[in-house]
């Protein structure tokens, strides 16, 4: 990993300390202001502490407070590893007189480099926060920079066992705290120059390390901030489709009191007229009369079998489950309409999974529902064909796929085709599969149609099975 320090950094001493220190600040702000994640932030620091447009350090290393280990770990490194490294970088920044933007692109993605020595040696280091005797500590708590010897000096913290940790004479300290809130700790060193660190360095170190703080406050606030934006509109997405829910419940409430209303109003006239029609019938000698009557009476039966439809499906609220065995319930319901399969002329392929595929479920109900699919599929072949049958375990649920050869679905009626009343049958009701898909639905499954390869529809059925089938 390269070093920030430059040569360069020589060249601004005899420059106004305080104009160099503000302009570096400027600099510094658009890289925080800038970055987009926490890890640009730590370079930015790292790069500012080093670079010879910056504070010129040769090395620096961040650490940071973790309040769940309650230690104060160190996270990453930045400089050379040694004098002769340290010179080839500092000609070459010198010679391209590269500014701090295109050295911190230069850095971008190298600080989470495991492999680097400054970074292996660093993250070794973990320091109780309660190790009030540390200096490192001392620094954090205390939100004081600090300048740190190996011999006794005044205006400095003798720590002979810290200098050595480093291998350096002198290290500078700065707290990243700001507004209460302890990040971690910014150390400095010029371990290859042998530069000491002034009182205005220092200071330097201080000020560019509040600044920092405020930028890693800044990017927790904006990550802070799109957590709860990213909650809020999975809340809101939430409620939205529980307000559907509720607007779904309440019109299925609302036509559920209407079905109700309706079959009551309407079954009493109608028993009464198909009571009349077949006591006129009885007695009325008349031929001609006696077919209109006919006609009344088989017409009324008509409506009663509608009626009848309309309540077994607005009935359809709950199912007793117990644990069924698809494959033969399958193989029971092909065996009810065997005579129509033969008559037809339908030529039906199985597939089904060697092993046994059991469900919880409604065996009367799902067994209507099933064969009423069925049936469909017999009645869109009446001059023969093929029908498949086949069931495929798909993750935790089973899919059981019934495909015909028939007529076929327009493609437009494929939606439609499972709602009430919708049919393309003549002298039908189409309740069939509308009743077929409610009962897959309180199965916790789904039902759906498409059109197949070989000309005709599939009923796609799919229901949770238990998983050790």
């Amino acid at each position: 990993m390269e070093a920030l320090h430059s040569q360069d950094a020589t060249d601004y001493m005899g420059q106004n300390p305080l104009k160099l220190l503000l302009d570096f600040v400027l600099k510094l702000n658009s890289a925080f202001v800038t970055a987009q994640e926490l890890k640009d932030v730590f370079c930015a620091i790292l790069a500012g502490a080093t670079a010879g447009e910056g504070l010129g350090f040769n090395r620096a290393f961040l650490f940071l407070a973790n309040e769940e280990k309650k230690v104060l770990a160190g996270h990453f490194g930045l400089g050379p590893l040694d004098p002769q490294e340290a010179g080839e970088i500092w000609n070459r920044i010198s010679s391209k007189r590269l500014s701090l933007f295109q050295i911190l692109e230069g850095v971008r993605g190298k600080l989470e480099d495991d492999s680097h020595p400054l970074n292996r040696f660093v993250r070794q280091i973990e320091i109780p926060l309660a190790d009030m005797d540390n200096c490192l500590i001392q620094t954090l708590r205390r939100n004081q920079a600090l300048l740190i010897t190996d011999s006794p000096r005044v205006g400095a913290v003798h720590s002979h066992e810290m200098c050595k940790l480093f291998g350096a004479g002198e290290l500078a300290t700065a707290p990243l705290n700001t507004h209460g809130k302890e990040y971690g700790v910014v150390v400095a060193d010029n371990i290859f120059t042998k530069s000491p660190i002034s009182e205005n360095s220092l200071y330097s170190l201080h000020l560019f390390a509040g600044l920092a703080a405020l930028a890693i406050c800044q990017r927790n606030m904006c990550q802070t901030l799109e957590a709860r934006v990213s909650k809020l509109k999975e809340v809101n997405k939430a409620v939205e489709a529980q307000k559907d829910l509720l607007i779904e419940i309440e019109r299925y409430s609302a036509t559920g009191r209407m079905v109700d209303h309706l079959l009551h109003e309407i079954r009493n006239p109608l028993a009464a007229i198909g009571g009349i029609a077949r006591l006129l019938m009885r007695k009325e000698d008349d031929h001609s009369k006696r077919q209109h009557l006919s006609t009344v009476v088989k017409e009324v039966e008509k409506i009663e079998r509608t009626l009848r439809g309309i309540a077994e499906l607005h009935d359809i609220e709950a199912v007793k489950c117990c644990e069924i065995e698809l494959t033969s319930l399958v193989d029971t319901i092909i065996v009810i309409s065997q005579t129509d399969i033969e008559d037809t002329g339908i030529v039906l392929h199985k597939n089904y999974p060697r092993e046994p595929v059991l469900i919880m479920g409604d065996r009367e109900k799902l067994q209507e529902a099933i064969l009423c699919i069925i049936r469909n599929s017999i009645e869109a072949m009446p001059d023969g064909g093929v029908m498949v049958v086949a069931l495929t375990r798909k993750g935790t649920d089973i899919e059981l796929r019934i495909s015909d050869s028939g007529l076929g679905i327009a493609r437009g009626h494929f939606k439609k085709a499972d709602n009430p009343f919708f049919t393309t049958k003549f002298n039908a009701m189409g309740l069939g599969l509308s009743k077929a898909k409610k009962i897959v639905e309180l199965h916790g499954g789904s039902l759906f149609l498409t059109s197949n390869r070989i000309g005709g529809t599939t009923c796609v059925l799919t229901l949770p099975r238990i998983l050790n089938s």
